[in-house]
């Protein structure tokens, strides 16, 4: 019976995808899911008067305390975006009340600009109580926090969050799962930082968060093309010193990223082989409907790769970490967590979640490769396997005992 409703279900996503708008639909509404805004950005330079009102501000004074405000809440039922502006992004409404984690010069000096600061300026990162009133960032870890509004090639602004740890060249360009945005992942960015020392750098899909537009999986690719174009132009960071890391459904964009330009490293966290093979993982050959083709994408990866899976995700099958480390030519480690959900393996393993997480990023100063200008033809040697058994080209995991 289940075979039988996979089957289904996958030929009327073949038969509505002939025509391109009605896949676009399809795909907004049933992979993506973005939650309720709870953060806000602005320009640390622009003085509000609060006397003197724009007409966004005295729109936005109307709906603020609306259920459905465009300024807190994206998400609406027939996922409109507020279409926002660099401008707009910069003009909070002075009910909501501020504090400027980086008024200190010497504190502000600490973090690494980008090359054009007029274009880029920096924007302060707040979260929103339930009383619609910002509240400040905990700095006690002293972290540079900071955030950036950059234009995807879709025409979309996107919302990011750059955090900073003095004295590391390497960074991890993060891309979030599904049903959660930059402010409800900061923690685990902090965590992040802290335990790996490296800097992070993660940015909002497009309707996610106050990011503008509407999600889809080619708007997904040009954001975080966007992103890693920021991240080697404006902030200077070497392609060999950024580890992209991909989570559920950010391992599509991560991995079509790592497939295209230079990175240090790959890591798929409870990624998946592709769309379709979420309702039917038996599926042989992706086809053109298909969203986030992992398993086509990461054969021309040559930058070290790290999977990580819960083996009791019912999800994301564990199965799709079998299938993309087949197809991977330079794997660094395979972990599938026995009992690990889709969501609780850096929670509830979290000590070895870090372990192998700091080894992976050493060992991703070392093993840079330049990617080649042609696409790779057939698997590199030069494999280090990690929990991995390979017998007679055939691949086989066996569950981890914790």
């Amino acid at each position: 019976m289940l075979l039988l409703f996979r089957k289904i279900l996958t030929g009327l996503f073949n038969l509505l995808s002939i025509i391109r708008c009605l896949r676009s639909t399809i795909v907004q509404y049933v992979a993506f899911n973005p939650p309720e805004v709870g953060y806000l950005i602005r320009n640390r330079n622009e003085v509000i008067k609060t006397q003197i009102m724009s007409p966004l501000q005295e729109e936005r004074s109307k709906t603020l305390y609306e259920p459905h405000s465009p300024l807190i809440q994206v998400k609406q039922p027939k996922r409109q975006s507020h279409q926002f502006t660099k401008e707009h992004l910069s003009i909070i409404s002075p009910r909501i009340k501020y504090y400027n984690t980086l008024q200190n010069i010497e504190y502000q000096q600490q973090l690494r600009n980008p090359k054009n600061q007029h274009q880029y300026p920096s924007q302060e990162f707040n979260f929103i109580s339930n009383e619609l009133k910002a509240m400040e960032i905990d700095n006690n870890p002293g972290l540079p926090i900071s955030s950036y509004v950059l234009e995807s090639n879709s025409g979309n602004l996107i919302a990011s969050i750059y955090i900073e740890f003095q004295n590391s060249e390497q960074i991890i360009l993060y891309s979030h799962g599904n049903s959660t945005d930059i402010g409800l992942m900061f923690d685990t960015y902090v965590d992040i930082v802290m335990e790996c020392k490296i800097n992070l750098f993660s940015y909002d899909y497009s309707g996610y968060g106050q990011s503008t537009g509407y999600p889809t999986d080619i708007n997904l690719l040009y954001d975080i093309e966007s992103a890693y174009i920021f991240l080697v132009d404006q902030l200077q960071f070497e392609p060999r010193n950024i580890i992209v890391y991909g989570y559920s459904i950010g391992s599509g964009p991560s991995t079509n990223l790592a497939s295209r330009h230079n990175v240090g490293g790959l890591i798929i966290h409870s990624g998946l082989s592709s769309g379709l093979r979420v309702i039917d993982p038996t599926i042989d050959h992706t086809s053109y409907y298909d969203i986030f083709p992992n398993l086509d994408y990461i054969v021309d990866v040559t930058a070290p790769v790290y999977l990580l899976h819960g083996g009791a995700d019912s999800m994301i099958n564990v199965v799709h970490a079998e299938q993309l480390a087949q197809n991977t030519n330079h794997l660094f480690s395979v972990w599938l967590v026995e009992n690990g959900g889709h969501g609780d393996i850096e929670s509830q393993w979290k000590e070895l979640y870090f372990k192998r997480l700091q080894r992976f990023i050493q060992y991703c100063q070392t093993a840079y490769i330049k990617r080649p200008y042609q696409k790779l033809n057939k698997r590199t040697t030069e494999h280090i396997y990690d929990e991995c058994d390979f017998e007679k080209e055939i691949f086989q995991i066996g569950i981890l005992e914790m």
